[in-house]
This record gives structure tokens, C-alpha cells and sequence, in this order.
């Protein structure tokens, strides 16, 4: 199946900045003496911020999530993106795709994440965790981007690396594509990924112009 319309993800699809959050992390639960690995941090402190305090009771975690917010802000001139990932973007572009973009991440940090590498003006629209749409899973910011996009939900295909893409973009019924490089296994359980049955599995950016 053919598709013209496509929501990406970022963290974790188009930018490695998961190793940004697990340094930041590292860095504020060191600084207090707090001895987590890294597959701790990312099961403890990665999903659910919720429910952190109830698991850990005596760690300030509100002051350490700031904390981590700020290394990954200062960190995001360098970030890199995933292997192809700009050149995907460019061939989307010259093959008159609509694409946009659905984060959890604040629109502080995404908008210097898509300055670092100019990429600010290559998305139709751009949705942050902090516009007012919440936070995926919930559908809203992706009913909100197809209304943008005047697109159908069956002609639209959502990519993302975690779990809460393909639960959310399910749920508006849209297609979806699961972004499993292994350079993200140690942040994604990929076996529960993949019992999700996503519409498509891809584990290089440039895999997904075999959609288009």
C-alpha cells in the first residue's frame, strides 16, 4: 500500500536523543549517590513519570526530570539523527508527501532538536507535548494533526519506535509502521513491540519510500 500522508515521531525515530535522556539521567541520579544502571534508568525513569514516586518514594524525581529536560536542551546541538533520516526526508519532499510531526517531547526541545539541523521548515505542521493535545497514547494530538493535514486516518501512516505510536495511531486508525533499528534495543523491549502488529516494521529510515 501506497501512502501520501505520513506522521513522524521524533525521539527515538528521527533523532537519537534517547542516549541524550539516559545520559541526563546518569548524570543528575550519579550527582545524589543514586546507583542505577543504565537498563534500570531506562525501566525506572523512562515510561509512566507518573508513577515514579510511588516506586520511588524518597528520590525527588520532579527535580531530577527537570534536571535531565536541561542536559538533553543543552545537549541538542549535537544530536544526531538516525542514518538516512535526512535524506528520507529530502526524497519525501521532492515526491510531494505530506509529512508532519507528533512529539512528546516540549516545543522548547524540539524546536532546537529540528534547528540543529535545519529542519524546522521541512514539516506541513508540528505537535508538541506541551501544545495542549496531551501526551501520546492519547489520540488527541494525532486527531488534531490529521484535521491539520485534511487527511483521512486510513490514508495516513504513522511511524514511531515506541509503543505509545502504535497504541495511539491503532486508535485514530491510521496505519502504522514500528521503527526498530538496533540501535534502539536497549531502550524498547522489541519482542512486546512487534506482538503489537504494527502494519509494517522497519529498521532504517530509508526503508519507508517503499511506502510511498
Amino acid at each position: 500500500m501506497k501512502f501520501q500522508k505520513i506522521i513522524f515521531d521524533w525521539d527515538g525515530t528521527l533523532a537519537r536523543t534517547l542516549e541524550l535522556w539516559l545520559a541526563g539521567y546518569q548524570k543528575s541520579l550519579t550527582q545524589r549517590n543514586l546507583k542505577f544502571d543504565s537498563a534500570e534508568i531506562i525501566t525506572e525513569f523512562f515510561h509512566n513519570h507518573h508513577e515514579v514516586p510511588d516506586r520511588h518514594p524518597t528520590i525527588d524525581f520532579p527535580t531530577i526530570a527537570e534536571e535531565v529536560r536541561k542536559h538533553v536542551y543543552r545537549s541538542l546541538q549535537s544530536v544526531e539523527l538516525y542514518e538516512g533520516a535526512l535524506e528520507t526526508l529530502v526524497a519525501l519532499r521532492a515526491s510531494k508527501t505530506d509529512f508532519s510531526l507528533v512529539s512528546s517531547s516540549s516545543r522548547q526541545i524540539l524546536e532546537v532538536g529540528l534547528g540543529a539541523h535545519s529542519l524546522n521548515s521541512y514539516f506541513d505542521s508540528t505537535i508538541a507535548g506541551d501544545d495542549g493535545y496531551g501526551h501520546k497514547p492519547s489520540t488527541l494530538p494525532f486527531e488534531e494533526m490529521l484535521m491539520r493535514m485534511g487527511c483521512a486516518p486510513e490514508e495516513t501512516l504513522i511511524i514511531g519506535d515506541s509503543h505509545v505510536d502504535i497504541t495511539a495511531g491503532k486508535a485514530v486508525g491510521c496505519h502504522t509502521c514500528l521503527f526498530a533499528p538496533p540501535l534502539n534495543a536497549q531502550f524498547h523491549d522489541f519482542e512486546h513491540l512487534k506482538s503489537m502488529n504494527a502494519d509494517f516494521e522497519i529498521s532504517a529510515i530509508p526503508e519507508l519510500l517503499e511506502y510511498i
